[in-house]
């Protein structure tokens, strides 16, 4: 009986396979490389609403702010563009990182000269109790142990400065839990004209690309048009 080997029975598809998948293959790249021509460029950029937004545009939105706030308009944009900010938001996500702040919005209360922290955005019954008892909320895991708040002539304060209560805020303008919170905390200090209130810096650049050039803008609002436009200029970008 006669025997036919292997290789002599071989399909189409096994002896032109190879062949085969590398044109296959090659035109699957082909393709590849004119759908990406086809796609438009790419640029970083921040997510606000669900749109991106250029740098350009954010500093567009920033002296819209600094004009409502009061803030000199030539005064804040050159302000802005120089960059000169940089070194104090810098610092001051350098003192948030040593008072132990972990996320934003964290509070310092200050008390018969004692600190607690109040972290996250936290309804008024509950801030309030805290401040009543003198410590955290008890729903709160113990932070790592923070250094002392020390308030400085170089601080965002609102209220008096001997106040029996004061509120420190570490904050980033971009999060959406510390915009979350303002409500809570400007019912508190409407409601409470005898608590002093401060705002730090905090800018999670990881997560608000924008937060750290907007809290320079902030801090430009202050140096060209005082604590008043800050404090406005504040209330326009945080809300």
């Amino acid at each position: 009986m006669e025997h036919t080997t292997h290789h002599e029975k071989k399909s189409f598809f096994e002896k032109y396979q190879t062949p085969i998948s590398i044109v296959i293959a090659g035109l699957f790249i082909a393709g590849a490389i004119v759908f990406t021509k086809m796609m438009p460029e790419r640029q970083p950029a921040a997510q606000s609403g669900g749109q991106a937004q250029t740098e350009q545009q954010v500093r567009a939105q920033m002296i819209d702010a600094a004009k409502a706030s009061g803030a000199p308009k030539k005064e804040f944009a050159a302000c802005l563009d120089s960059k000169s900010k940089e070194g104090a938001v810098n610092d001051a996500v350098a003192l948030a990182g040593r008072s132990g702040v972990q996320g934003t919005p964290t509070f310092f209360v200050l008390k018969d000269g004692k600190q607690f922290e109040v972290v996250g955005a936290r309804d008024e019954a509950t801030f309030l109790k805290a401040i009543a008892d003198g410590k955290a909320p008890a729903d709160q895991p113990e932070s790592p142990k923070a250094e002392k708040i020390v308030l400085s002539e170089t601080d965002h304060l609102m209220g008096p400065k001997d106040a029996a209560v004061t509120i420190v805020e570490y904050s980033d303008i971009d999060c959406p839990f510390c915009k979350k919170a303002k409500p809570t905390i400007d019912k508190i200090l409407k409601d409470h004209p005898e608590y002093a209130f401060v705002y730090r810096h905090s800018p999670i650049v990881q997560l608000h690309p924008f937060a750290a050039y907007k809290a320079q803008a902030a801090e430009c609002a202050a140096s060209t048009g005082g604590e008043t436009a800050f404090w406005k200029f504040m209330d326009i970008v945080a809300k």
